[in-house]
């Protein structure tokens, strides 16, 4: 095909306004530059997280009537919202916690909109819940990251004078540029305790009632009216507000004529709060946390350099006595983060150079060096305007960008020095390689373009998270596409020389043993195809012994060690646990510090974190090692640990996560319509993957069923005796519980005051049948009279998805083992126990596996529209089905070197590099292109076919060899990091196969193509160049 001869010619153009393109090109930089110092930084990219938690209460419930009575009516109104994935609820007694999951292609604009409409239907449905149920109340900022956190421990000072201090400095932080949330952190509310003995109210003729209904007339807040004169209105104020527990010790009650003094009848006491609130405790002290977020169109690095200058002004004001420690430091990691990627990347600065360098020569080299800043600059101005910042995905992005960015600029510069060497002048020289190579270098960077389209374009939260890295590698190839025809045509007049001593190509060794081996290659067609198919038809076996995975683990020090009790365990037990694990960490020389989280998992103080709710049974602590050499002999010493001295407890010991948040990383989830059927079926999977040699700490949803004491009301003596089922259960509750009779003003909180039995006589067992009923007829009984007490024990927690059951059987691996491998090592036993399930009962995968192939399903969804955009670019370039076909054919022989690269090392194939490998086969697509264009352009002009291909592929050869070491050597430094290895293995292996394929097996099936039966000779004549000729 002839070459379409361009009307207008960018490169002639430059050279007839050098000034002005001078011009530009400082300003490119310079605003480059700027771009470059204003761009955030953080250390991961932002993706939604699309969960929000609806939860409500119904205190004095059962699970079962929660259940039906409060999760379901809620379920079934959420499930009307749009974009909707699936809801997953946890009940307990009294206590229903809802997870609404939108789908993985919910477009992250429209998130805040479902949420908004989820609390517009919960507003509705709320009168249709039981009387004295409370709430719903949504939760639609699950997302929140407190990336900065300090720990303020007290010596000599109370829990509620360190609370203040620490408020105090949270108020005064308000007022910080780009401030955003902040919380408190181990906070616990008080309550003041009137604690009575049952027992003493009926010897005195007294009932609970009349003394709670006498403690709020004494604090009821009334108005007095106010006095007007003719002048001023005066106030009148009624004194004999309660103000604090001393106040409540002076009370005297007014009841039935009789004047008791509380302390009479009651202890009153400061207490903490029950239920507890979460705790929070920084390496084994008590501790009260300040978690602080930015606001999002912050930079963190400045933010944290404000915070740090505020918080050490902070320091130095604290009384002695209270201490202050930076638990998380976000801008610190951001900086290290940013500061590493940053020197990865003049690393292969460096090395692109030296490619450019060593095989151009100096003047050569300078010119493809010169194009590198301008290149980086444009992208960084057109990272500015999207609203790109400097974070891991963007940064790699630059790195892989580096290595194809040059390829232009090469192709040009090869060009005009191979008319240079013909003797044209240098204007003429960069004006033909305009004319020749302009449009096929656009049609290849479009190509490798596409190539990164299912990157772009995944609708998935994994595709969100790598979103930059399509747009930054869009911006680098366009812009260098731009500097390659109007920069460095430019710079090439200035820097290379006004001739060029003519010499023969194919002179040097390494050129002489290409000429010999494609001469063997032409004469050999057939063999050379058959030996390229069994290639990768043995990588394509190959593929079944290489390793799966989703996302690796972080590089970040920090270890979650989670640990759960049964489902009906306290927090002061669990906080028990906490302390012995506590005790066993202390002095331990890997470790710089360590918080601890009782009633809670942990704030999230990274994005990409799977956050444990709030349950008295739960605790995490986040153990910060000195390093990741630290860190891994940390991972596997606890594990240790834990399984012998904590063996009662389901316990995971993890690093932090990249991508999207997993959690355990094996996971099935079994339903069914009845749930003793799914407990079943669950404890019979758990068994079987208990007993994998590569699984630990196999563990279910459902928990241990509960003890609990029904109280049996006969309702009939109950009627006649003047007692109902309702004022049975206040009182029970009032005694063993407590119930708020009124509230104390306590500066600006508000603390309740709570009356129930005191600790000797409600712990008693006894207490319940003698417990004295006040009746309708003013008389007391005792509880015995209408009611007898059986034990029972209950389901303490019912885990349900779409309105269904479920149980989840989840498992921790093995030391050195992936969840892929696991999960199919799983899968004929899962397989079947699943034929084994009734009508109406399945089992699911989750955990890594679903949530990997859920990634991997939303890239292939997009590969029909890769596929598209590139036959129609080849088409539009090629425009014969015959070459089009031929340069798609060279995209799958970079299996071989694929699976070289990446089974030996023992690589995983993950998601990263999946996407490597479809970006790879646009940069292979890109080089056959340009060498079908050239072998085309060669036929055009009347060259013998066989003439066409030698000359073609010797003069494309050293372009195409040079580009692809330059993308090759510029992966090497992103090749030992733990997110991008992958991916640069793949490359580095693929581009180095795909590239000898590009130059042996291409040109013998184009010669099949045109029918050449001739022998190539094995020494050309010294080709010059296409009008050399």
């Amino acid at each position: 095909m002839m070459p379409v001869e361009p009307r207008f010619n960018l490169s002639a153009w430059a050279l007839a306004h050098q000034q002005l393109v001078s011009f530009f090109m400082l300003l490119i930089i310079s605003t480059g530059v700027l771009c470059y110092e204003n761009l955030p930084r953080n250390e991961d990219p932002a993706f939604t997280i699309k969960t929000a938690v609806v939860s409500a209460q119904w205190p004095g419930a059962t699970v079962a009537d929660t259940t039906r009575l409060v999760t379901d009516v809620l379920e079934k109104k959420l499930q009307e919202i749009p974009h909707l994935d699936y809801i997953e609820s946890e009940t307990r007694a009294g206590s229903a916690v809802i997870y609404v999951n939108l789908r993985d292609d919910t477009p992250p604009r429209q998130v805040p909109d479902i949420w908004y409409q989820i609390r517009k239907k919960m507003q509705d449905i709320a009168t249709s819940l039981p009387q004295g149920a409370q709430g719903p109340a949504v939760n639609d900022e699950f997302d929140d990251t407190f990336g900065t956190i300090y720990g303020f421990t007290a010596e000599g000072y109370s829990a509620r004078e360190l609370r203040d201090r620490v408020e105090e400095i949270r108020r005064g932080l308000m007022s910080l540029p780009d401030m955003g949330k902040m919380t408190l952190l181990g906070e616990q509310p008080e309550q003041i305790v009137i604690a009575f003995s049952p027992r003493q109210l009926a010897g005195m003729g007294l009932d609970i009632q009349q003394v709670s209904d006498a403690l709020a007339a004494q604090n009821a807040v009334e108005p007095a009216g106010a006095l007007r004169t003719g002048k001023d209105n005066v106030a009148l104020r009624v004194s004999g507000a309660l103000t604090s527990e001393e106040s409540l010790r002076a009370v005297t009650l007014h009841i039935n004529d009789r004047y008791i003094p509380l302390t009479d009848i009651a202890t009153v006491s400061r207490q903490i709060a029950e239920p507890p609130a979460p705790v929070f405790r920084v390496n084994g002290q008590p501790a009260i946390g300040l978690a602080i977020s930015m606001a999002a169109t912050g930079n963190m690095l400045r933010f944290g350099q404000a915070l740090n200058a505020r918080m050490a002004e902070v320091e130095t004001q604290l009384p002695h006595g209270i201490e202050m420690v930076k638990v998380a430091d976000q801008s610190a990691v951001v900086s290290d983060a940013v500061s590493g990627f940053v020197r990865v990347l003049v690393e292969a600065v460096l090395i692109v150079l030296a490619v450019s360098f060593v095989s151009l020569g100096l003047r050569a080299g300078l010119v493809v060096a010169a194009a590198i800043p301008l290149v980086l600059a444009m992208t960084f101005a057109g990272m500015m305007l999207t609203g790109i910042g400097l974070q891991r995905i963007s940064l790699g992005a630059l790195i892989i960008a580096l290595g194809l960015l040059v390829d232009d600029a090469m192709i040009t510069v090869e060009t005009m020095v191979t008319r240079l060497e013909a003797g044209e002048s240098r204007k003429s020289a960069a004006t033909y390689a305009f004319k020749t190579t302009a449009f096929p270098m656009l049609t290849g960077t479009l190509v490798m373009i596409a190539g990164f389209i299912p990157v772009g374009f995944a609708a998935s939260s994994a595709g969100e998270y790598c979103f930059s890295l399509f747009a930054v590698v869009l911006i680098a190839l366009l812009c260098s596409w731009v500097v390659a025809i109007l920069f460095s045509p430019l710079t090439g007049t200035w820097l290379l020389p006004a001739q060029i001593h003519r010499h023969v190509r194919g002179a040097g060794r390494l050129a002489r043993a290409y000429r010999v081996l494609l001469a063997w290659v032409l004469r050999h067609r057939l063999s050379t195809l058959m030996i390229a198919v069994a290639a990768l038809a043995l990588a394509g076996i190959g593929t079944r012994w290489m390793q799966g995975e989703f996302f690796p683990a972080s590089d970040r020090p920090e270890l979650l060690v989670s640990l759960t009790l049964p489902a009906n365990a306290s927090q002061p037990e669990m906080e028990r646990q906490a302390e012995r694990l506590e005790k066993a960490l202390k002095g331990n020389a890997d470790i710089d510090h360590y918080t601890t989280y009782i009633g809670s998992g942990a704030v999230r103080f990274y994005l990409p974190m799977d956050v444990l709710l709030d349950n008295e049974n739960t605790a995490q602590l986040v153990v910060v090692a000195k390093n990741l050499a630290a860190r891994d002999r940390l991972r596997q010493q606890l594990t240790t640990l834990l399984s012998n001295q904590f063996a009662d407890l389901t316990t995971r010991v993890s690093p932090l996560e990249l991508g999207p948040p997993v959690g355990w990383p094996v996971k099935y989830r079994v339903s069914g319509p009845d749930y003793a059927q799914v407990q079943r079926f669950a404890h019979r999977l758990a068994a079987e993957i208990g007993s994998s040699s590569l699984t630990r700490e196999v563990n279910l949803t459902a928990g241990e069923p509960e003890r609990t004491i029904t109280v049996q009301v006969n309702q009939t003596a109950a009627r006649a005796a003047g007692v109902s089922s309702e004022s049975i259960a206040q009182m029970l509750n009032t005694v063993w519980s407590g119930s708020t009779v009124t509230t104390v003003r306590d500066n600006d909180r508000l603390v309740g005051v709570v009356l129930r039995g005191n600790d000797r006589e409600r712990l008693d067992f006894g207490t319940l049948s003698t417990l004295m009923l006040p009746t309708a007829k003013g008389t007391k009984i005792p509880l015995s009279e209408v009611a007898t007490l059986a034990w029972g024990v209950d389901d303490p927690v019912i885990w349900r998805r779409q309105r269904l059951p479920f149980i989840s059987v989840q498992t921790d691996l093995a030391p050195g083992v992936r969840a892929e491998s696991v999960s199919a090592g799983l899968r004929p036993t899962v397989d079947k126990l699943r034929a084994q399930l009734p009508a109406g009962y399945r089992i699911e995968e989750g955990g890594t596996a679903a949530e990997s192939d859920k990634g991997n399903q939303s890239v292939y969804a997009v590969l029909p529209v890769t596929i598209v955009v590139m036959l129609t670019l080849l088409m539009i370039q090629l425009q014969r089905f015959s070459r089009m076909l031929l340069a798609l054919l060279m995209a799958p022989f970079a299996l071989p070197g694929i699976v070289l690269a990446m089974l030996p090392t023992g690589t995983p194939m993950g998601f990263v590099a999946l996407l490597g490998v479809i970006a790879l086969a646009g940069m292979i697509i890109r080089n056959a292109v340009i060498l079908i264009s050239e072998v085309d352009s060669n036929l055009a002009q009347g060259m013998a076919a066989n003439e066409a291909i030698v000359a073609a592929t010797e003069h494309r050869a050293r372009p195409i060899m040079l580009t692809a070491c330059a993308a090759i050597l510029g992966m090497i430094p992103i090749s030992h990091q733990v997110f991008w290895g992958p991916m640069a293995y793949a490359i580095i292996g693929g581009l180095i196969v795909a590239t000898l394929v590009t130059l042996t097996v291409l040109p013998a099936a184009f010669s099949l193509l045109l029918g050449w039966g001739g022998t190539p000779p094995l020494v050309h004549s010294g080709y010059q160049g296409k009008s050399g000729q």
